[in-house]
């Protein structure tokens, strides 16, 4: 049975409004800050108690099957399926019909009905690929990545994957992505320096394509406040991160009104920062910023440059919900998503719109400067990466693991029609709030560590 409480209750609208009215007010945070006093003198069972009074409970979430390569351990029915299709691969039938019914079919029963047996998942992937379907390969074998994402075998195929066609970036955040969720594992080190080799290759690519497609040219002058800054969209992708989010950052503080209150940027620069030690990318100048715009709204450029709304912060109410912000958007970062976002515009605009799909400019410009990392969603597996990253790192640094969740609660109630929201780029669906839930539950996070609710409203008052 699914907790009448969660917001993703079937009778949606309803529970997320009893779930604002009941939580989200000033005696779910008042227990919250009660929670934290405890949590400070290090009763940390005290402090359970008091949050789970207000927090509303998760829906068990299902076991996956334990992964395994023995073929020994699969029962009769999964062992056929497994010979009919290798003996037909091996006969290499050139017929569709036979080529579907005698490989495919029994290849996709095998990875539905044994999830658990990773060669399934990778000999469908590598059949697939073998006959041509680059689609379904790719699919295959990120559905077994989000099944298994620390399984070394099925990673390795999916770089080799996006490798083989052509999709260097993807495989670097792929390899960046296992090597920080799995600081542990000994091949970390050995998948973070074959994501920067890479990088290094999509740059190389990236310079190509934008030699031939002439955005490297001087594409003009774009006004920015009360100047003219002219910017070289190619020449500032091929500079690499650092340097591009550094141009991008410049260009957005000069078309926006900045919040300048030194205690409000030095709180959100502690806790930026304390995360961005725990998420790698050593070589980027984290830089955090608030801006004026009453849009409930955060965004990350590439190169670790994280911007945030004032609307965003008054949203908020607790230290744990900023951080999960905060580590979702740094992750989006460290990932290179922002990077490869731009990237795709520049060689998919004319020269002159590359400009405006990023910066907001241009006919029927939004109020947002942050225009194509504002308004154009990131994909679900993107989304997906950064949350997983985000969660681990929240986790880590002792914040509630559903900052990021309780946020999401809020922005899905509060938001309208009108306007670009946080939801824009980063949508709150049903589904999108149960893979949170699930990620904190199979990776046995803590939801009730630190809040810092008065930590946050000292800052940032109601």
């Amino acid at each position: 049975n699914i907790d009448s409480t969660r917001i993703d209750h079937p009778t949606n609208f309803i529970i997320a409004q009893a779930f604002k009215q009941l939580n989200f007010n000033n005696y779910y945070y008042q227990k919250l800050s009660e929670a934290d006093y405890f949590y400070r003198k290090g009763e940390l069972s005290k402090a359970r108690e008091i949050q789970q009074l207000v927090k509303p409970g998760f829906a068990p979430t299902a076991n996956l099957p334990t992964a395994y390569d023995d073929l020994a351990k699969l029962n009769v029915r999964g062992q056929q399926y497994w010979q009919t299709a290798n003996n037909a691969i091996e006969a290499d039938p050139q017929e569709s019909k036979e080529i579907t019914s005698q490989i495919f079919e029994p290849l996709q029963s095998l990875v539905k009905e044994y999830p658990g047996f990773i060669p399934g998942h990778i000999l469908l992937a590598d059949t697939h690929d073998l006959y041509g379907e680059e689609k379904p390969a790719l699919a295959t074998i990120e559905r077994a990545s989000e099944m298994y994402p620390a399984r070394e075998d099925i990673l390795d195929t999916k770089i080799d994957l996006l490798l083989l066609y052509g999709k260097p970036l993807e495989a670097s955040i792929a390899a960046r992505e296992f090597a920080y969720n799995n600081p542990d594992n000994s091949k970390s080190k050995a998948y973070e320096q074959a994501a920067d080799q890479y990088f290094d290759q999509y740059k190389k690519k990236l310079n190509s394509k934008i030699t031939t497609s002439g955005v490297l040219g001087t594409i003009g002058q774009i006004a920015t406040g009360n100047e003219l800054d002219a910017i070289q969209i190619g020449q500032m992708l091929l500079a690499g991160e650092k340097a591009a989010g550094q141009s991008f950052s410049q260009s957005i503080k000069a078309q926006s009104k900045l919040v300048t209150n030194d205690k409000q940027l030095k709180y959100l620069n502690d806790i930026g920062q304390r995360l961005a030690r725990l998420m790698g990318r050593d070589e980027f100048e984290y830089e955090f910023n608030i801006i004026e715009d009453p849009t409930p709204n955060a965004f990350a450029l590439p190169g670790g440059k994280i911007f945030f709304h004032t609307g965003m912060l008054e949203l908020m109410d607790s230290e744990a919900e900023l951080a999960g912000v905060l580590a979702h958007e740094i992750a989006h970062s460290v990932l290179s998503h922002s990077y490869k976002q731009i990237g795709e515009s520049a060689l998919t605009s004319t020269a002159s719109n590359v400009i405006s799909s990023v910066l907001g400019r241009g006919a029927g410009a939004v109020s947002n400067v942050g225009g194509l990392l504002l308004t154009q969603k990131f994909s679900r597996d993107k989304e997906k990466q950064s949350d997983i990253l985000g969660l681990r790192v929240l986790d880590a640094a002792g914040y509630s693991a559903d900052g990021l969740y309780n946020v999401m609660a809020k922005l899905k109630k509060v938001s309208g029609g009108g306007g670009p929201t946080l939801l824009s780029s980063h949508p709150a669906s049903e589904e999108r709030m149960r893979y949170l839930e699930e990620l904190i539950q199979t990776n046995g996070y803590n939801r009730y560590g630190y809040e810092g609710v008065e930590a946050y409203r000292t800052v940032f008052p109601r």
